[in-house]
């Protein structure tokens, strides 16, 4: 059993398509404490409810304790 946790920055955005043709697209970022960058994801995932208009793009080692 592992007890270390590491915190990780995760990079997204929001990628939408209007109806007129536009697209548009929302960056944002969320530092989450995770027991790998698999779990990193899936908590953002989580936090966005599964999103279909969720793209992450990068995912940053930050500090392990």
């Amino acid at each position: 059993m592992n007890n270390w946790k590491t915190d990780f920055e995760v990079k997204f955005h929001l990628q939408f398509q209007h109806h007129n043709g536009r697209e548009e697209k929302k960056y944002n970022s969320l530092i989450v404490e995770a027991e790998s960058e698999e779990k990193a994801k899936e908590l953002v995932f989580f936090q966005y409810d599964n999103s279909n208009f969720l793209v992450i793009d990068e995912v940053k080692k930050l500090w392990k304790y």
